[in-house]
């Protein structure tokens, strides 16, 4: 909540704006009230406001001499309440720093538009602060990434510790994978996933304090290392963790996120074991769905011996079908069969395992490139229709198809060049890039994995996906301001932007002029 403090000689005046309006709703608080310009300074100088409300004309000390000597101590935003005869005196705060001017009696409509645009200019400043913060410790960020992959050294991964102040004195470590459906699902627009984004991570950040530490592992992933006591650090107690992180991102950020738990480790050393365990815990998203907490695969075996036996029968097919030896994987699902027959393997193990073997299809397709949405999707109920499977022969008729399914899929994608790809990809944003579009959805048109997709896209052109859907948008604008009378809401719309400000600052930042000068210059 942003911290209000109304301004107003007359007490009426103070009450009626205070209950004018659901200050809440929009994101504020009335923190304070203040009689005059002095009492007001003063109540600045001892508490943090985020706006302030004043009228001009007050005793003592009035609006605009108040505003100016805050200057002197703070950057707080002022909005002065001023009637017709005040206006012309009122635009002398224009000099004084003041952001906006209210017409007295305060109309409801008006109060609440204003509002909602300062928070959206109050939000895109935290970010920006936020994203200098980050700047500072980027460094931190890319050895905790180092760390966790196992892509650093004993010796020198001790040193950087050290030199950036972070402890590793607990007696156990795990580490947890946060994935932002919202940015996954592509649900949202750039600016908006950047403040959902630092929002996840602040709420990551404050129930990690003390603890452990919080990075950016991608854009749409955050990694979590946790650390505690060896009673602290059962995989129970990391679910309880991570529970507690997911309903605390739906209740103050509105956002559902999933996280994938890597079983705890003792050594500093053995870090990337749990990061590896929490990757593949993530992977089970596709068949639980969004907004859950995923253990890792496989703790519910019994068996060490067994669980030896199923997991190597498990990677003979894995290999064959990486391979796209569709009938060598068929012969290799058949000894796995028999294997489930003379160890007596209980029917829930049975379904666990080809649980298990659908969830290492779902990460060999994504590491080829292939698109999985439609093989391996939760609205296709394939964890509801295996549960439902009544005999072994059953299960392996339906294991044979997805196993199938998935070589012709990378046989598919074996077929197609990159250059092929690439150019398929910048036709289809050619087509519709007056309406909104997305790394996911191009993907599923043609029938590739949306993160691989990226990766050969930014390797083929050295620009990333929406920076080239922002270029063709760009370029577009430019050239309807230079030969059309459209317009700027209307360019704006038809080369896909739903809002005119962010347009506005988009084009600038991309040509360096606004559209005004833009389109005098022809």
């Amino acid at each position: 909540m942003y911290n209000v403090l109304i301004v107003d000689d007359e007490p009426v005046a103070r009450q009626s704006l205070r209950y004018l309006i659901d200050w809440e709703e929009l994101g504020f608080t009335v923190k304070g009230e203040a009689q005059d310009g002095r009492q007001a300074l003063d109540m600045l100088r001892s508490q943090r406001y985020d706006l302030v409300l004043t009228d001009i004309r007050m005793p003592v000390v009035n609006g605009l001499e108040m505003a100016a000597e805050m200057q002197e101590f703070t950057d707080t935003p002022v909005v002065i309440l001023s009637g017709y005869d005040d206006f012309a005196y009122a635009r002398e705060g224009l000099r004084l720093g003041v952001k906006e001017y209210l017409l007295k009696p305060v109309d409801e409509e008006d109060l609440i538009a204003l509002l909602k645009k300062l928070a959206a200019g109050m939000r895109e400043q935290q970010l920006l602060e936020k994203r200098q913060r980050l700047g500072l410790s980027a460094g931190r960020d890319q050895l905790l990434r180092r760390w966790v992959h196992g892509q650093i050294a004993a010796r020198e991964l001790e040193e950087q510790l050290r030199l950036l102040g972070l402890q590793t004195s607990e007696e156990k470590y795990a580490c947890l994978l946060l994935e932002l459906d919202f940015i996954a699902d592509g649900e949202m627009q750039d600016r908006d996933t950047d403040l959902m984004r630092f929002a996840i991570r602040n709420i990551a950040e404050e129930l990690t304090s003390g603890r452990g530490y919080v990075f950016e592992e991608s854009e749409e992933r955050i990694g979590i290392l946790i650390g505690g006591p060896a009673h602290e650090m059962g995989l129970d107690e990391c679910r309880q963790w991570a529970e507690k992180l997911l309903s605390s991102a739906m209740k103050y950020a509105k956002a559902s996120v999933t996280i994938g738990i890597g079983g705890s480790v003792s050594a500093v050393t053995g870090i990337k074991q749990s990061w590896s365990e929490a990757e593949e815990a993530l992977d089970g998203k596709f068949l639980s769905g969004a907004g859950t907490v995923l253990v890792p695969h496989g703790q519910a075996a019994e068996g060490e011996g067994e669980r030896d036996t199923l997991r190597t029968l498990e990677s003979e097919v894995l290999e064959m079908v990486r391979s796209c030896r569709r009938a060598e994987a068929i012969r290799a699902l058949a000894r796995l069969w028999e294997c489930f027959r003379v160890e007596q393997v209980p029917e829930s193990r049975a379904k666990m395992s080809v649980l298990e073997l659908l969830i290492q299809l779902f990460r060999l397709m994504k590491e080829q490139g292939a698109s999985h949405d439609r093989l391996f999707d939760p609205s296709l109920g394939d964890y509801e229709r295996i549960m439902r499977i009544k005999t072994m022969d059953e299960l392996l008729r339906f294991t044979e198809s997805k196993c199938g399914d998935v070589v012709d899929a990378m046989l598919r994608m074996k077929e197609v060049r990159p250059n092929k790809i690439v150019a398929e990809v910048k036709r289809i944003v050619q087509e519709q890039y007056s309406s909104p579009i997305s790394l996911r959805e191009v993907a599923a048109t043609i029938y590739m994995n949306p993160n691989y997709l990226g990766k050969l896209f930014k390797a083929n052109t050295e620009q990333s996906f929406n920076d080239y859907v922002l270029q063709v948008r760009m370029e577009k604008a430019k050239e309807l301001l230079l030969h059309t009378d459209k317009k700027v809401y209307e360019i704006a719309q038809e080369v896909g932007f739903s809002e005119l400000d962010w347009f506005y600052k988009r084009f600038k930042a991309y040509t360096g002029v606004s559209t005004g000068d833009y389109r005098n210059a022809r």
